[in-house]
């Protein structure tokens, strides 16, 4: 009885999901973007996202060298946007942390699970994806217009409902039940989003566009991993305080 209510319940979700990217599709070509930006974008994550989902699944230790590989990088972009500032080694002392603690977190997540790992990015691309295309679709009132103007209220909540169904999806990963992860994809989401808003916070101090321009269409690496930021350690803790659900 209760595995047909469940199988109701996904039908129900998968019919509504449909629907979406059938208003999704409908509405996509009507987009104003900038089409070159977004040709970059899509490609650049075509030649990076293969990369990212072996070293996830299939070596740790080419993962921990990214992971390595990328603070570096992140602190030389950091170093170089905070130069300028009357408070260059205060703002230093500040990177140090912002990226280190990170990348630990990443780095301690792959090795506890490769699985739990992957949760995690899928919800931050698809929060990003959704966010961007529902605050294009639907628009309406900025969600911190004085910090990054392109955000809207309607990606915000775009990118919460897509986490959401990954967080119903990701729970027949593991032992937790769905509303746990529902809930905490949702929770993940907004910390994604608050990662992605203090970014463009810093980079409204420094008073720069990109962090770098290493990766195109996305810019500098900080740009393109900032939802990871205060995502990994939120989700470190997560499972810290609720091991049994991950089946630890």
């Amino acid at each position: 009885m209760e595995k047909d209510k469940l199988k109701a319940l996904a039908l129900k979700i998968l019919n509504f999901t449909t629907a979406i990217f059938k208003t999704f599709f409908v509405k996509l070509s009507k987009i104003d973007v900038d089409k070159n930006n977004f040709r970059q974008r899509v490609i650049s994550s075509i030649i990076l996202l293969p990369f990212a989902v072996y070293a996830i699944f299939f070596s740790k230790n080419l993962f921990i060298f990214i992971a390595v590989a990328a603070s570096i990088i992140m602190t030389i972009e950091w170093l170089d946007m905070v130069k300028k500032t009357n408070d260059e080694k205060i703002w230093r002392i500040i990177g140090f942390f912002y990226i280190s603690i990170p990348i630990y977190c990443v780095i301690r997540l792959r090795l506890l699970d490769s699985d739990i790992l992957f949760w995690m990015f899928a919800i931050i691309w698809v929060t990003d994806i959704f966010a961007y295309f529902a605050g294009k679709m639907i628009g309406g009132k900025k969600l911190a217009p004085s910090i990054s103007p392109g955000k809207t209220w309607a990606g915000l909540y775009g990118g919460i409902i897509a986490s959401a169904i990954i967080g119903f999806i990701s729970s027949f990963m593991f032992t937790g039940s769905a509303l746990f992860f529902i809930l905490v994809s949702i929770f993940l989401s907004l910390i994604e989003q608050s990662s992605d808003l203090l970014e463009s916070k810093f980079k409204r101090i420094f008073g720069v566009k990109d962090s770098g321009n290493i990766i195109p269409g996305h810019g500098g690496l900080l740009d393109r991993l900032d939802g990871m930021m205060l995502t990994a350690p939120a989700l470190l803790f997560v499972i810290k305080a609720f091991p049994d659900q991950f089946g630890f």
